[in-house]
Protein backbone atom coordinates (compact mmCIF):
# COMPACT_ATOMS: atom_id res chain seq x y z
CA UNK A 1 0.00 0.00 0.00
CA UNK A 2 1.13 3.46 -1.17
CA UNK A 3 0.81 5.58 1.78
CA UNK A 4 1.60 9.36 -0.58
CA UNK A 5 -1.99 8.35 -2.15
CA UNK A 6 -3.84 8.11 1.15
CA UNK A 7 -5.84 10.92 3.09
CA UNK A 8 -3.40 10.36 6.71
CA UNK A 9 -5.34 7.99 8.80
CA UNK A 10 -4.91 3.81 9.85
CA UNK A 11 -5.67 1.73 7.30
CA UNK A 12 -5.45 -2.29 6.99
CA UNK A 13 -3.88 -4.28 4.46
CA UNK A 14 -4.26 -8.36 4.40
CA UNK A 15 -1.47 -10.39 4.29
CA UNK A 16 -1.47 -14.22 3.16
CA UNK A 17 1.99 -15.67 4.79
CA UNK A 18 1.41 -17.80 1.74
CA UNK A 19 5.02 -17.36 -0.35
CA UNK A 20 6.66 -18.85 -2.93
CA UNK A 21 7.56 -22.76 -3.09
CA UNK A 22 11.47 -23.37 -3.23
CA UNK A 23 12.30 -26.63 -4.88
CA UNK A 24 14.12 -29.21 -2.73
CA UNK A 25 17.48 -30.65 -3.58
CA UNK A 26 17.64 -33.97 -5.74
CA UNK A 27 21.09 -34.98 -6.00
CA UNK A 28 22.71 -35.45 -2.51
CA UNK A 29 24.05 -39.06 -2.24
CA UNK A 30 24.83 -41.84 0.36
CA UNK A 31 27.23 -44.09 -0.25
CA UNK A 32 27.50 -47.26 2.06
CA UNK A 33 30.50 -49.42 2.61
CA UNK A 34 34.06 -50.41 3.85
CA UNK A 35 36.52 -47.59 4.22
CA UNK A 36 40.65 -47.93 4.68
CA UNK A 37 40.41 -45.52 7.91
CA UNK A 38 37.49 -46.63 9.79
CA UNK A 39 36.35 -44.58 12.66
CA UNK A 40 35.65 -45.93 16.43
CA UNK A 41 33.03 -48.41 16.42
CA UNK A 42 30.82 -45.85 18.23
CA UNK A 43 30.90 -43.58 14.68
CA UNK A 44 30.65 -46.54 12.63
CA UNK A 45 27.36 -46.45 10.74
CA UNK A 46 27.40 -42.02 11.32
CA UNK A 47 26.66 -40.47 8.28
CA UNK A 48 29.58 -37.94 7.18
CA UNK A 49 29.42 -35.24 4.79
CA UNK A 50 32.54 -34.89 2.06
CA UNK A 51 31.82 -32.57 -0.63
CA UNK A 52 35.23 -33.87 -2.90
CA UNK A 53 37.20 -36.47 -3.68
CA UNK A 54 40.27 -35.12 -1.23
CA UNK A 55 37.78 -34.38 1.45
CA UNK A 56 36.92 -38.11 1.48
CA UNK A 57 40.61 -39.28 1.56
CA UNK A 58 41.92 -37.00 4.70
CA UNK A 59 38.94 -38.53 6.71
CA UNK A 60 38.74 -42.04 5.44
CA UNK A 61 41.83 -43.17 3.71
CA UNK A 62 41.91 -43.95 0.19
CA UNK A 63 42.27 -47.16 -2.04
CA UNK A 64 42.94 -50.06 -0.58
CA UNK A 65 41.98 -53.82 -1.72
CA UNK A 66 39.77 -54.97 -1.74
CA UNK A 67 37.51 -51.88 -0.99
CA UNK A 68 35.20 -50.73 -3.56
CA UNK A 69 33.79 -47.89 -1.90
CA UNK A 70 36.44 -45.65 -2.81
CA UNK A 71 35.98 -45.99 -5.94
CA UNK A 72 32.54 -45.22 -6.25
CA UNK A 73 32.90 -41.76 -3.88
CA UNK A 74 35.28 -40.83 -6.24
CA UNK A 75 33.24 -41.74 -9.51
CA UNK A 76 29.78 -39.77 -7.87
CA UNK A 77 32.68 -36.50 -8.10
CA UNK A 78 33.88 -37.12 -11.30
CA UNK A 79 30.40 -37.26 -12.71
CA UNK A 80 29.33 -34.36 -11.42
CA UNK A 81 28.26 -35.22 -7.87
CA UNK A 82 28.71 -32.22 -5.24
CA UNK A 83 28.19 -33.36 -1.63
CA UNK A 84 27.52 -37.46 -0.79
CA UNK A 85 27.75 -38.52 2.72
CA UNK A 86 29.78 -41.51 3.45
CA UNK A 87 28.43 -43.57 6.02
CA UNK A 88 31.34 -46.61 7.16
CA UNK A 89 30.79 -49.56 7.87
CA UNK A 90 32.57 -52.94 9.31
CA UNK A 91 30.46 -55.02 6.78
CA UNK A 92 26.83 -55.53 5.95
CA UNK A 93 25.65 -56.53 9.48
CA UNK A 94 25.64 -53.14 10.31
CA UNK A 95 23.46 -52.65 7.23
CA UNK A 96 20.29 -51.60 9.81
CA UNK A 97 22.31 -49.34 11.91
CA UNK A 98 23.56 -47.64 8.96
CA UNK A 99 20.27 -46.75 7.04
CA UNK A 100 18.72 -46.21 10.57
CA UNK A 101 21.62 -43.26 11.22
CA UNK A 102 21.13 -42.30 7.60
CA UNK A 103 17.15 -41.56 8.12
CA UNK A 104 17.93 -38.47 10.55
CA UNK A 105 19.79 -36.52 7.99
CA UNK A 106 18.02 -34.03 6.23
CA UNK A 107 18.23 -33.66 2.62
CA UNK A 108 19.39 -37.24 1.26
CA UNK A 109 17.89 -38.29 -2.29
CA UNK A 110 20.43 -41.25 -3.38
CA UNK A 111 21.13 -44.50 -1.50
CA UNK A 112 23.94 -46.45 -2.37
CA UNK A 113 25.67 -49.29 -1.18
CA UNK A 114 28.42 -51.01 -3.68
CA UNK A 115 28.65 -54.57 -4.75
CA UNK A 116 26.26 -55.34 -1.57
CA UNK A 117 24.85 -58.40 -1.79
CA UNK A 118 21.16 -59.37 -2.91
CA UNK A 119 20.32 -59.64 0.94
CA UNK A 120 21.27 -55.75 1.42
CA UNK A 121 19.64 -54.01 -1.23
CA UNK A 122 16.57 -55.27 -0.06
CA UNK A 123 16.84 -53.91 2.97
CA UNK A 124 18.16 -50.79 1.09
CA UNK A 125 15.16 -50.59 -0.88
CA UNK A 126 12.36 -51.04 1.91
CA UNK A 127 14.26 -48.53 3.53
CA UNK A 128 14.15 -46.10 0.13
CA UNK A 129 10.05 -46.88 -0.04
CA UNK A 130 9.42 -45.77 3.62
CA UNK A 131 7.37 -42.75 3.48
CA UNK A 132 9.38 -40.89 6.35
CA UNK A 133 12.69 -41.62 3.80
CA UNK A 134 11.78 -41.20 0.25
CA UNK A 135 15.11 -42.14 -0.95
CA UNK A 136 15.59 -43.64 -4.48
CA UNK A 137 18.20 -46.65 -4.35
CA UNK A 138 20.82 -47.02 -7.02
CA UNK A 139 22.03 -50.74 -7.12
CA UNK A 140 24.81 -52.79 -8.90
CA UNK A 141 23.90 -55.94 -10.92
CA UNK A 142 25.54 -59.39 -10.12
CA UNK A 143 29.83 -58.46 -10.58
CA UNK A 144 31.00 -62.27 -10.81
CA UNK A 145 28.84 -63.65 -13.73
CA UNK A 146 29.50 -66.85 -15.65
CA UNK A 147 30.89 -66.65 -19.20
CA UNK A 148 30.14 -66.44 -21.63
CA UNK A 149 26.40 -66.36 -21.45
CA UNK A 150 25.44 -64.53 -17.88
CA UNK A 151 22.16 -63.85 -19.14
CA UNK A 152 21.44 -67.58 -19.17
CA UNK A 153 17.80 -68.13 -17.09
CA UNK A 154 19.54 -69.21 -13.85
CA UNK A 155 22.97 -66.61 -13.83
CA UNK A 156 22.70 -64.84 -10.57
CA UNK A 157 22.29 -61.76 -12.54
CA UNK A 158 18.72 -62.67 -13.80
CA UNK A 159 18.20 -64.18 -10.40
CA UNK A 160 18.20 -60.98 -9.11
CA UNK A 161 14.99 -59.84 -10.78
CA UNK A 162 13.24 -63.72 -10.56
CA UNK A 163 10.48 -64.40 -8.83
CA UNK A 164 12.76 -63.70 -5.66
CA UNK A 165 14.55 -61.05 -6.53
CA UNK A 166 14.44 -57.28 -6.32
CA UNK A 167 11.41 -55.36 -7.08
CA UNK A 168 10.45 -51.89 -5.62
CA UNK A 169 6.50 -51.93 -6.05
CA UNK A 170 6.41 -47.73 -6.02
CA UNK A 171 10.06 -47.35 -8.50
CA UNK A 172 11.85 -46.23 -6.03
CA UNK A 173 15.15 -48.47 -6.61
CA UNK A 174 16.86 -49.17 -10.10
CA UNK A 175 19.51 -52.04 -10.85
CA UNK A 176 22.51 -51.37 -13.35
CA UNK A 177 24.78 -54.01 -15.00
CA UNK A 178 27.50 -54.79 -16.36
CA UNK A 179 29.86 -53.54 -14.22
CA UNK A 180 32.62 -50.66 -15.25
CA UNK A 181 36.69 -51.41 -15.75
CA UNK A 182 38.72 -48.79 -14.29
CA UNK A 183 42.52 -48.14 -13.99
CA UNK A 184 43.77 -49.54 -11.13
CA UNK A 185 45.78 -46.67 -9.29
CA UNK A 186 47.46 -48.82 -6.75
CA UNK A 187 49.21 -51.11 -9.53
CA UNK A 188 53.08 -50.23 -10.39
CA UNK A 189 53.57 -47.41 -12.84
CA UNK A 190 55.15 -50.10 -14.88
CA UNK A 191 52.69 -52.61 -14.84
CA UNK A 192 49.18 -50.60 -15.43
CA UNK A 193 46.21 -52.94 -14.37
CA UNK A 194 42.17 -52.66 -14.56
CA UNK A 195 40.35 -53.74 -12.16
CA UNK A 196 36.22 -54.24 -11.69
CA UNK A 197 34.40 -52.39 -9.82
CA UNK A 198 30.04 -51.84 -9.55
CA UNK A 199 28.65 -48.87 -11.41
CA UNK A 200 26.28 -47.37 -8.85
CA UNK A 201 28.11 -44.61 -7.63
CA UNK A 202 29.53 -43.07 -10.40
CA UNK A 203 25.54 -43.72 -11.35
CA UNK A 204 24.83 -41.45 -8.61
CA UNK A 205 27.34 -38.62 -10.22
CA UNK A 206 25.68 -39.16 -13.52
CA UNK A 207 22.22 -38.12 -12.15
CA UNK A 208 23.35 -35.03 -9.94
CA UNK A 209 25.08 -34.22 -12.98
CA UNK A 210 21.71 -34.53 -15.22
CA UNK A 211 19.81 -32.92 -12.21
CA UNK A 212 22.10 -29.38 -11.87
CA UNK A 213 22.16 -29.13 -15.96
CA UNK A 214 18.57 -30.05 -17.25
CA UNK A 215 16.51 -30.98 -13.94
CA UNK A 216 15.64 -33.95 -12.39
CA UNK A 217 12.69 -34.77 -15.14
CA UNK A 218 15.81 -35.52 -17.18
CA UNK A 219 16.20 -39.23 -17.78
CA UNK A 220 19.72 -40.05 -16.24
CA UNK A 221 20.17 -42.38 -19.39
CA UNK A 222 22.19 -41.33 -22.90
CA UNK A 223 25.03 -39.79 -20.64
CA UNK A 224 28.41 -40.48 -20.50
CA UNK A 225 30.20 -42.17 -17.82
CA UNK A 226 33.26 -41.01 -16.86
CA UNK A 227 36.00 -42.49 -15.90
CA UNK A 228 35.57 -46.58 -16.97
CA UNK A 229 38.31 -47.30 -20.03
CA UNK A 230 36.00 -51.06 -20.31
CA UNK A 231 33.01 -53.37 -19.31
CA UNK A 232 33.46 -55.99 -17.65
CA UNK A 233 30.69 -57.32 -20.33
CA UNK A 234 29.79 -55.92 -23.92
CA UNK A 235 26.18 -56.39 -24.45
CA UNK A 236 24.86 -56.66 -28.37
CA UNK A 237 21.10 -55.25 -28.59
CA UNK A 238 19.40 -58.76 -28.28
CA UNK A 239 21.25 -58.97 -24.68
CA UNK A 240 20.11 -55.71 -23.96
CA UNK A 241 16.52 -56.32 -25.13
CA UNK A 242 16.52 -59.01 -22.25
CA UNK A 243 17.90 -57.07 -19.61
CA UNK A 244 15.14 -53.86 -20.68
CA UNK A 245 12.39 -56.42 -20.05
CA UNK A 246 13.95 -56.69 -16.76
CA UNK A 247 14.20 -53.68 -16.02
CA UNK A 248 17.41 -54.03 -15.86
CA UNK A 249 19.36 -50.82 -16.97
CA UNK A 250 22.38 -51.59 -19.68
CA UNK A 251 25.60 -49.74 -19.56
CA UNK A 252 27.16 -50.00 -22.90
CA UNK A 253 29.87 -48.45 -24.92
CA UNK A 254 29.43 -47.06 -28.87
CA UNK A 255 32.36 -46.47 -30.94
CA UNK A 256 32.98 -42.83 -30.52
CA UNK A 257 30.65 -41.90 -27.76
CA UNK A 258 32.50 -43.55 -24.70
CA UNK A 259 30.50 -45.56 -22.07
CA UNK A 260 26.78 -44.39 -21.52
CA UNK A 261 24.18 -45.05 -19.02
CA UNK A 262 21.36 -47.05 -21.82
CA UNK A 263 18.53 -47.43 -19.68
CA UNK A 264 16.26 -45.59 -16.80
CA UNK A 265 13.65 -48.42 -15.60
CA UNK A 266 12.85 -48.60 -12.30
CA UNK A 267 12.42 -52.41 -10.64
CA UNK A 268 8.34 -51.66 -10.84
CA UNK A 269 5.59 -53.70 -12.98
CA UNK A 270 3.69 -50.70 -12.34
CA UNK A 271 3.61 -48.74 -15.46
CA UNK A 272 3.19 -45.33 -13.76
CA UNK A 273 6.52 -45.32 -12.14
CA UNK A 274 8.41 -47.42 -14.92
CA UNK A 275 11.07 -44.79 -15.37
CA UNK A 276 13.45 -43.45 -12.84
CA UNK A 277 13.38 -39.92 -13.40
CA UNK A 278 9.26 -39.82 -13.54
CA UNK A 279 10.20 -41.41 -10.16
CA UNK A 280 12.32 -38.79 -8.96
CA UNK A 281 10.15 -36.32 -10.29
CA UNK A 282 6.96 -36.56 -8.51
CA UNK A 283 8.75 -37.25 -5.06
CA UNK A 284 10.55 -34.21 -5.58
CA UNK A 285 7.07 -32.70 -6.47
CA UNK A 286 5.80 -34.03 -3.38
CA UNK A 287 8.39 -32.81 -1.34
CA UNK A 288 9.41 -29.64 -2.33
CA UNK A 289 5.17 -29.07 -1.63
CA UNK A 290 5.09 -30.36 1.74
CA UNK A 291 8.15 -28.64 2.53
CA UNK A 292 6.86 -25.24 1.29
CA UNK A 293 3.84 -25.11 3.11
CA UNK A 294 4.46 -25.79 6.25
CA UNK A 295 3.58 -22.23 7.36
CA UNK A 296 -0.06 -23.21 7.08
CA UNK A 297 0.38 -25.39 10.24
CA UNK A 298 -1.88 -24.17 12.86
CA UNK A 299 -3.31 -21.35 10.40
CA UNK A 300 -7.23 -20.78 10.53
CA UNK A 301 -8.66 -23.76 8.66
CA UNK A 302 -10.70 -21.73 6.02
CA UNK A 303 -11.04 -20.51 2.47
CA UNK A 304 -8.50 -17.82 2.82
CA UNK A 305 -5.80 -20.93 4.42
CA UNK A 306 -7.27 -22.80 1.24
CA UNK A 307 -6.92 -20.08 -1.38
CA UNK A 308 -3.50 -18.73 0.40
CA UNK A 309 -2.34 -22.73 -0.40
CA UNK A 310 -3.99 -23.12 -4.16
CA UNK A 311 -1.64 -20.00 -5.13
CA UNK A 312 1.40 -21.30 -3.74
CA UNK A 313 1.62 -24.98 -5.23
CA UNK A 314 -0.04 -23.99 -8.48
CA UNK A 315 2.99 -21.00 -9.02
CA UNK A 316 5.25 -23.75 -8.07
CA UNK A 317 3.74 -26.16 -10.71
CA UNK A 318 3.65 -23.74 -13.04
CA UNK A 319 7.21 -23.06 -12.90
CA UNK A 320 8.11 -27.02 -12.66
CA UNK A 321 5.48 -27.38 -16.44
CA UNK A 322 7.53 -24.09 -17.47
CA UNK A 323 10.94 -25.73 -17.14
CA UNK A 324 9.64 -28.83 -19.74
CA UNK A 325 9.20 -31.24 -16.38
CA UNK A 326 5.00 -31.70 -17.24
CA UNK A 327 3.24 -32.67 -19.95
CA UNK A 328 0.67 -30.41 -21.48
CA UNK A 329 0.18 -27.09 -24.09
CA UNK A 330 -0.96 -25.40 -21.30
CA UNK A 331 -0.93 -24.89 -17.52
CA UNK A 332 -3.94 -26.45 -16.75
CA UNK A 333 -3.56 -29.78 -18.83
CA UNK A 334 -0.28 -29.99 -17.07
CA UNK A 335 -1.31 -29.87 -13.32
CA UNK A 336 -4.43 -29.53 -11.48
CA UNK A 337 -4.72 -28.20 -7.64
CA UNK A 338 -7.84 -28.64 -5.78
CA UNK A 339 -8.53 -27.87 -2.41
CA UNK A 340 -12.44 -27.28 -1.75
CA UNK A 341 -15.52 -28.58 0.66
CA UNK A 342 -15.59 -31.68 -1.46
CA UNK A 343 -12.20 -32.55 -0.01
CA UNK A 344 -12.79 -30.99 3.39
CA UNK A 345 -16.09 -31.19 4.82
CA UNK A 346 -16.94 -30.07 8.65
CA UNK A 347 -15.94 -33.40 9.98
CA UNK A 348 -12.24 -32.91 8.38
CA UNK A 349 -11.93 -30.06 9.30
CA UNK A 350 -12.94 -30.35 12.48
CA UNK A 351 -9.48 -32.48 13.10
CA UNK A 352 -7.61 -30.15 12.06
CA UNK A 353 -6.61 -31.42 8.61
CA UNK A 354 -6.46 -29.61 5.15
CA UNK A 355 -6.97 -32.30 2.19
CA UNK A 356 -5.47 -30.87 -0.93
CA UNK A 357 -5.73 -33.02 -4.34
CA UNK A 358 -2.66 -32.59 -6.63
CA UNK A 359 -2.75 -34.17 -10.54
CA UNK A 360 0.26 -33.78 -12.63
CA UNK A 361 1.41 -35.02 -16.13
CA UNK A 362 4.79 -35.90 -15.60
CA UNK A 363 6.45 -36.32 -19.16
CA UNK A 364 8.76 -39.90 -20.14
CA UNK A 365 11.14 -40.32 -22.07
CA UNK A 366 11.39 -41.32 -25.69
CA UNK A 367 13.03 -44.75 -24.82
CA UNK A 368 12.26 -46.13 -28.20
CA UNK A 369 11.82 -43.59 -31.49
CA UNK A 370 10.13 -45.14 -34.40
CA UNK A 371 11.24 -44.05 -37.74
CA UNK A 372 9.22 -45.41 -40.93
CA UNK A 373 10.91 -45.47 -44.41
CA UNK A 374 8.72 -45.18 -47.26
CA UNK A 375 10.05 -46.07 -50.86
CA UNK A 376 7.89 -45.40 -53.86
CA UNK A 377 9.08 -44.45 -57.80
CA UNK A 378 9.24 -40.33 -56.88
CA UNK A 379 11.57 -41.15 -53.82
CA UNK A 380 11.40 -41.35 -50.35
CA UNK A 381 10.17 -39.96 -47.35
CA UNK A 382 10.36 -40.61 -43.45
CA UNK A 383 8.63 -40.15 -40.64
CA UNK A 384 8.84 -40.02 -37.10
CA UNK A 385 6.76 -41.52 -34.52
Amino acid sequence: MDPTTKAPGVYIEEITPAGPIAGIGTSTAALIGTVAQPPADADLGKPVPVTNWTAYTNRFGTYQTPLVLPYAVRGFFENGGTLAYVVPVKDMTGLDDALAQLARVAGVNLVCVPGADIDAQKKVITACEDESNRWFAILDGAGAVDHPDPLKPDGELLAQRGPKGLASENGYAALYWPWIVLPDPTAAASSPKTLPIPPSGHIAGVMARCDNERGVHKAPANEVLRGPVDLTYPLTDNEQATLNNLNINAIRSFPGRGTLVWGARTLTKDTPWRYVNVRRLVTYIEESILDGVRWAVFEPNNTTLWKGLERSITEFLTRVWEAGALFGRKANEAFYVKIDDELNPPDVRELGQVVIEIGVAPTSPAEFIHVRLGLWSGGAQISEG
